[in-house]
């Protein structure tokens, strides 16, 4: 939370070492401590007017308008499409197509896409940054970081859930459980999640702006 820009040490591990002390950063300035906490708990006790919000429930007495077949073929009005977790894409949709009103036929809309768009920017040239060059998938696991949703908290009710299988670092795969859920909302509605890796305390938001359609969400946070 209080970097030391510029300061680099270089350690032998062998012989424990200093090697080398670089601090090229004498007139960066260091980030102040106060009010740097985010975690909710330190947020109550400074701001007294927060209120957490109660879980939300979206009530269907006739149950959801979309089937699931086979686990993974989603149906809804006259759209059809596979979902399914990926541990490097997040949700993928393959094979989406639309039964066509006049003929009845369906249409092929899309073959795969996915909604993850993430960059990070490591490499930098910088003594303190060209070193952090991070594999993720390899150094923090494919996935391993995924949390299940919390129904009522994630997803309302009538919601449909499905279970992600990943790969573990010794390569045998094991079930992450209710990795996605679909449910449906109305324009306007917000979906809430309860929590984000690693913050375990605080309970994160996010707001999503729909038409009245299909809706999924994912606990996937490798980042």
């Amino acid at each position: 939370m209080r970097p030391i820009e510029g300061l680099t040490v270089i350690v032998d591990i062998d012989t424990n070492q200093v090697v080398e002390i670089s601090d090229n950063g004498k007139n960066i300035p260091i980030p102040n401590s106060a009010n740097t906490d985010y975690r909710l708990s330190t947020q109550m006790k400074t701001h007294h007017k927060i209120k957490p919000i109660n879980p939300m429930s979206l009530e269907q007495p006739k149950g959801p308008s979309f089937t699931v077949e086979n686990g993974h073929l989603v149906k809804w009005a006259n759209w059809e499409f596979h979902l399914k977790p990926d541990p490097r894409a997040g949700v993928i949709i393959s094979r989406a197509m639309i039964r066509d009103p006049d003929t009845g036929e369906l249409r092929n809309v899309m073959y795969k896409g996915m909604p993850s768009e993430l960059f990070v920017p490591y490499m930098d040239p910088s003594d303190a940054w060209y070193f952090k060059t991070y594999m993720d998938a390899g150094e923090y696991g494919f996935g391993l970081q995924a949390m299940p949703l919390d129904p009522l908290n994630d997803c309302p009710r009538n919601a449909y859930y499905m279970d992600g299988v990943f790969a573990a670092s010794d390569g045998k795969p094991y079930i992450r459980s209710n990795m996605i859920c679909v449910f449906e909302r109305y324009a306007g509605d917000i979906a809430w999640r309860h929590s984000e890796c690693p913050i375990t305390d605080m309970e994160v938001t996010r707001f999503l702006l729909l038409r009245k359609c299909f809706l999924y969400d994912m606990s996937y946070s490798n980042f």
